[in-house]
Parts: structure tokens; C-alpha cells; sequence
């Protein structure tokens, strides 16, 4: 326990050394989460909004089409917010080290892709439960008499089995991931049965390490969540009612958005920089866990400036 956590202080200091990292990081966190706060802020999600769209698709002359077009697009955007997440992945670790012998980027950039991918179906499942139970709800508590609780809160509160269940999943793909991305990195070009095998052998001999740094990464996450939609909450307030007046009456609405845009990516750099954190603690976990089963041939890290980085603190989009 003492050296998982000196692990992740260390990991912490490493971090805030290496500001050149905060962008790529910046980037995996993006991907991952950090669009949800600026999603919640800016255009928050309405029962009623979403209510119509539905509505329309189903009335829609394109109907069925126009379904099976959204839901190809959603699964389009998908494949390519993994592909930034695994690109973000990659840039951490081969910059974090540029003396070190890398695999070619873009091999080990469709490695950690399908990685994230193969590790995000089961989240993908989880998430489909979630929704199956909100249309299951849905219709019930949009008619309920309960007027004094908002509706989405309801809704939010019947759902709390198939969250917990999803939260479960989440936690445990990404404990594999990370473990599954690192151990690829420090032995590229290895067959994919090559890396399941050291997996299975590194969750057998040691399971709670890989739980704890994935812990951590969803804490540091939710942390980072909730600053941002605080802080730009905040700041959105007087912009939305100056774009809702027309910017002809409220000039000063201008400065004030190019301040929110400031600010946000201030908080998204701060945000990559944790991001960098938790992908330096994964490679100590993982490259402490090698170097005690007496691995040969690959690079493990160190909590020093100049020590490989990279792992996950996602499992799926970052």
C-alpha cells in the first residue's frame, strides 16, 4: 500500500515537471470526459427537447433511414474519439522518452486502439442498459402527478442499479486497459495472445493495484468534472443572457465569451496534466509489477523526468 501510494505522489510530481505532456494529455482527457462539462454548461440536456426529437425521428418521411444514419454516425463518432484517446495515449508515452527505442507510431497507435475499443464494448453494454431503462421509465415518470421533483431526477433515481452496474464496469475495464496498454508499450510488436497472457498473469498476481490506480483515475476525473462545471457555470451565466439579448445590445458579451473560452482551456490543460499523472502512475504500477517477476527486455518505468509515462486512466475515450 505504501509504495502504491508513493507511486502516485510520485507520479504527481513527475507530472507537474513535464508541462510539454499537458497538451496530449489535455487531449485524452477531452475525448474521455472533459466534453461533458462544456456540454452541461452550454447546452444542457432537456427532457422535453429530447422528448421532440425523438418525436420527429419517428414522424420523419426518412423513417427508418434516418434512425440506422444517426445510429451509424454515433457509432463513426465513437471509433474516432477511441482513436484520439489511443493517439493521446501514444503521444504521452513516446514523448515522454524520445531517447527510448519506440515502436512505429502508428503501429502503436492501432494497438492501443484496439485496445480501447475492445476494452470499451463492455462499457457500451452497460450504457445500453442504462438507456433501455430510461425509455422503460421514461413514459411513466413524464406522466407522473409528481410535479414538485424535477423530472430528469426521477428519472435519474430509478435508474441508480443500472448506474452502479455501469460505474462497475467502467472501474473494471479500465483497470484492464491500463494494464493491457502498458504492457503493450513495453513490448511492442508482441501478438495480441502474447499481451491477453501477461494480462491475465498480471490481474491473477496482483488485482487490487490495477483497481486502486483506476480508482484514483475516476476520482481525479470527477474532481476535474465538477470544478469545471462550477467554474463555468459561473461563467456562462451573464453570457447566456447577453447571446439571448442579441450582441448588438450587450457588446461586452464578446469579451466576456473570449474569456470563458480562456478559461476553459486553462481548466483543460489542468485537466491533461492529472491526465498525465494517472498515465504515469500506471507505467510505475506496471513496470514495478515486471520488474518483480524479473521481465527481461523491457523498459520500465521510473519516478524521474526522463521515465516512459504512458497508460490509461480510461479504458475507453478519453
Amino acid at each position: 500500500m505504501r509504495g502504491w501510494l508513493a507511486h502516485g505522489w510520485a507520479a504527481l510530481r513527475l507530472a507537474g515537471d513535464r508541462a510539454d505532456l499537458w497538451p496530449a494529455g489535455a487531449l485524452g482527457w477531452l475525448v474521455f470526459a472533459g466534453w461533458l462539462p462544456l456540454l452541461l454548461v452550454v447546452a444542457p440536456p432537456d427532457a422535453e427537447g429530447i422528448e421532440a426529437f425523438g418525436v420527429s425521428l419517428y414522424l420523419s418521411q426518412s423513417y427508418p433511414l434516418n434512425l440506422a444514419l444517426l445510429a451509424a454516425t454515433l457509432v463513426a463518432g465513437f471509433a474516432v474519439l477511441c482513436a484520439l484517446a489511443a493517439g493521446a495515449e501514444v503521444a504521452i508515452e513516446q514523448s515522454a522518452d524520445p531517447r527510448a527505442a519506440h515502436a512505429p507510431a502508428g503501429s502503436a497507435t492501432w494497438s492501443a486502439f484496439t485496445i480501447v475499443l475492445v476494452a470499451s464494448v463492455p462499457v457500451v453494454a452497460a450504457a445500453g442498459l442504462v438507456v433501455l431503462g430510461i425509455v422503460a421509465v421514461a413514459p411513466a415518470e413524464y406522466l407522473s402527478a409528481d410535479l414538485a421533483t424535477p423530472i430528469l431526477l426521477r428519472i435519474f433515481l430509478r435508474l441508480l442499479p443500472q448506474l452502479g452496474v455501469l460505474l462497475l464496469v467502467l472501474l473494471a475495464m479500465q483497470a484492464l486497459a491500463g494494464t493491457a496498454l502498458r504492457i503493450s508499450f513495453t513490448h511492442p510488436g508482441q501478438p495480441a495472445t502474447a499481451t491477453i497472457a501477461a494480462l491475465a498473469r498480471r490481474v491473477r498476481r496482483q488485482p487490487l493495484q490495477p483497481l486502486g490506480v483506476a480508482t484514483a483515475g475516476l476520482l481525479f476525473d470527477a474532481v476535474a468534472m465538477a470544478v469545471n462545471v462550477v467554474l463555468l457555470h459561473g461563467l456562462w451565466a451573464p453570457i447566456g443572457l447577453g447571446l439571448g439579448d442579441g450582441l448588438g445590445t450587450r457588446p461586452a458579451t464578446i469579451l466576456l465569451l473570449l474569456g470563458f473560452v480562456a478559461v476553459w482551456l486553462g481548466l483543460l490543460l489542468a485537466a491533461g496534466a492529472l491526465h498525465v499523472a494517472v498515465s504515469a502512475w500506471w507505467a510505475m504500477e506496471v513496470g514495478t509489477a515486471a520488474r518483480a517477476s524479473g521481465a527481461t527486455g523491457s523498459r520500465t518505468a521510473t519516478p524521474g523526468p526522463a521515465g516512459p509515462l504512458a497508460g490509461t486512466d480510461t479504458g475507453g475515450p478519453q
